[in-house]
């Protein structure tokens, strides 16, 4: 298979896992990654370009749920070696590791294996039932190699779009922060991550005899992974430590007067692990309505000592728990080492909810264009609809409604082109010619409701 074949079958996967995860989501700070990578296709090839898009595009929306990183030039090298810094950044724990640490909870030593012209070396790591947090460093002969080449293409596929790690089979989320950096003559590629984990795995690990935690460090190629390394980490007995449960008094609920979105809205306990803990949410919504936020959500006790929601003022900061009424929502510091305070309170100052809607309707291919196709509370413009190679094309204005997915006859578009204006975007479908087409649309609706909510946990003095 040629290299540009491989190339082009590797850009339409990375575009069409975007599709499927951001089937229309222009926000700003995609169309800002779009616009660096268009620039950039100035002096590197559109082979290399078109896949860097895709990656850079999914991972920077992942890359928001847990924390700000760094620019995106600077995660996925699009600047050059000119911008790597002198010496090591190494990663601020938040609020929640610092806490742990300075309560004595560990960080687990350092581990350095070396294999195949590479060494890896895992810092920095805390980890408890919920989250985990490490700094890893790639070096050796390999990556001198690839530094020593300047071949950005080798770059890309070895570091910034092909170099993963797993643990085991546990599903993550949150971030990793990338980055190539010389020190003292040696070129080090820093991974640093921080990872909320899937609870119910972590359990299952915790409770075998001698848990170890799998870190395994691979390379993407096309068909499959390859296996570069795997560094075995011991979990000694602090980080097997249980967690605590609060309860909360009764009548922990909030009076929602006449709010008529939520019929209902309590806490059902406090689940604290030792770098985060998790507020149960029982929510009770009009209409088909799910909870997605509750807005500056934070707790308070009698001493007005407040802990913060992890919330990114962008993404959903509540999580339903699957087919039921119940949703988490997650702060730190933690109170796992401390007293349980006196007068507890979850505060907030509106909720966010939405519901899922979807619409069938004919789009006429000879219509006249523009048209307004209204869909719920939102209007969706339709700038120009044309048929060329193969393909119907829908020219859209590039700015909200961003919530709307866009099918035709079924499919999802096949690519995307923003104008040099920044001002439309393209989509293309890959369907027969002929005058009408079935163009289902699908979102959701949005709704707001702003009043002080204040939920009492724990009994005041």
């Amino acid at each position: 298979m040629s290299e540009d074949r491989v190339w082009k079958e590797w850009s339409q996967s990375a575009k069409q896992a975007v599709k499927e995860q951001y089937p229309f989501q222009l926000q700003p700070l995609e169309t800002e990654v779009l616009k660096k990578i268009q620039l950039q296709n100035r002096r590197r090839p559109w082979r290399i370009a078109a896949w860097t898009a895709g990656v850079a595009v999914s991972a920077t929306f992942f890359l928001q749920v847990v924390q700000p990183l760094h620019r995106v030039e600077d995660l996925f090298g699009l600047t050059g070696a000119q911008q790597y810094p002198a010496q090591f950044e190494w990663s601020t724990p938040d609020q929640g590791f610092s806490q742990a640490r300075d309560h004595g909870y560990p960080i687990l030593p350092e581990i350095k294996v070396e294999k195949d012209g590479f060494t890896f070396q895992l810092k920095d790591l805390m980890v408890d039932q919920r989250r985990i947090t490490y700094t890893l460093l790639v070096s050796g002969e390999k990556l001198e190699e690839i530094v020593r080449d300047n071949d950005e293409d080798k770059k890309f596929a070895l570091l910034y779009g092909g170099l993963i790690v797993n643990l085991g089979e546990m599903s993550l989320r949150g971030g990793a922060s990338t980055d190539l950096q010389p020190i003292k003559g040696t070129n080090y590629f820093v991974i640093k991550a921080n990872y909320l984990l899937e609870s119910q795995k972590m359990r299952e690990l915790m409770n075998q005899p001698n848990p170890v935690l799998p870190v395994v460090i691979e390379r993407q190629n096309k068909d499959s992974n390859e296996v570069l390394a795997e560094i075995r980490v011991p979990l000694p007995k602090a980080v097997l430590a249980a967690e605590k449960v609060i309860e909360p008094i009764q009548g922990s609920h909030a009076e929602m007067g006449a709010d008529k979105l939520v019929d209902n809205l309590s806490v059902n306990q406090i689940v604290a692990a030792p770098t985060i803990m998790l507020v149960e949410l029982e929510a009770k919504l009009n209409n088909g309505f799910e909870l997605k936020r509750l807005q500056n959500a934070r707790l308070v006790d009698e001493k007005g000592k407040e802990y913060s929601a992890v919330d990114d003022t962008i993404n959903p900061n509540v999580e339903r728990i699957l087919g039921t009424d119940k949703y988490t929502l997650k702060f730190i510091p933690s109170l796992y080492f401390a007293d349980l305070p006196e007068g507890l309170e979850l505060r907030f100052s509106g909720i966010v909810a939405n519901r899922e809607m979807g619409e069938s309707l004919v789009l006429d291919r000879n219509a006249k264009y523009p048209q307004d196709i209204p869909f719920g509370k939102q209007t969706l413009r339709i700038q120009q609809v044309y048929y060329k190679d193969d393909h119907l094309f829908i020219v859209i204005p590039n700015k909200e409604p961003e919530e709307i997915t866009l099918r035709i006859d079924n499919q999802i578009y096949k690519d995307f082109i923003i104008a040099d204006s920044l001002e439309t975007v393209t989509f293309s479908f890959p369907v027969k010619k002929k005058d009408s087409y079935e163009l289902w649309l699908s979102g959701f609706e949005r709704e707001e409701s702003t009043f002080e909510g204040v939920i009492p946990i724990t009994p005041k003095k």
